[in-house]
């Protein structure tokens, strides 16, 4: 018997979780799959497995969204490794640590945004639309 295909549209954004906080996890799969054009693909709650979950993906997330602070793998050499080997999946930062200068740390390991995790749950969700359109995403200078 032949797998079926994905019946999801194209133009579905596939999205994957990456908190250590099983809350926070939770909470962005149902902000995500709330939302008509993207689904949540999975969550991880570490960045120990998330080049190799990435890489065993198929098809691979458009964005990932990950948090910054958890124990394990370092969560922005994870991103700088992702960027490297698969940069058509592209992370969004969220984080409340959002200083410039850890907005610059993002930046240069590769990230394609930063979102509050202070800020507005829509913040998240239009932060994920404009990433996997191409756009990067970054607070305004103060």
């Amino acid at each position: 018997m032949q797998p079926e295909p994905d019946s999801t549209p194209e133009l579905t954004i596939r999205v994957l979780c990456v908190d250590d906080n099983p809350d926070m996890n939770a909470a962005s799969q149902l902000m995500i799959e709330s939302e008509p054009s993207m689904r949540c693909v999975g969550c991880l709650t570490s960045a120990d497995r998330l080049v190799a979950t990435v890489r065993d993906m198929t098809p691979r997330p458009h964005v990932i969204l990950l948090d910054a602070t958890m124990p394990g793998k370092d969560p922005l050499a994870a991103m700088s490794e992702l960027a490297e080997k698969y940069p058509e999946a592209r992370t969004i930062v969220c984080s409340g640590h959002d200083g410039a200068a850890f907005v610059q740390r993002v930046k240069a390991a590769g990230g394609w945004g930063f979102a509050s995790k202070r800020g507005e749950p829509d913040s998240i969700i239009d932060a994920v639309r404009e990433v996997a359109g191409g756009r990067f995403v970054w607070p305004k200078s103060p």
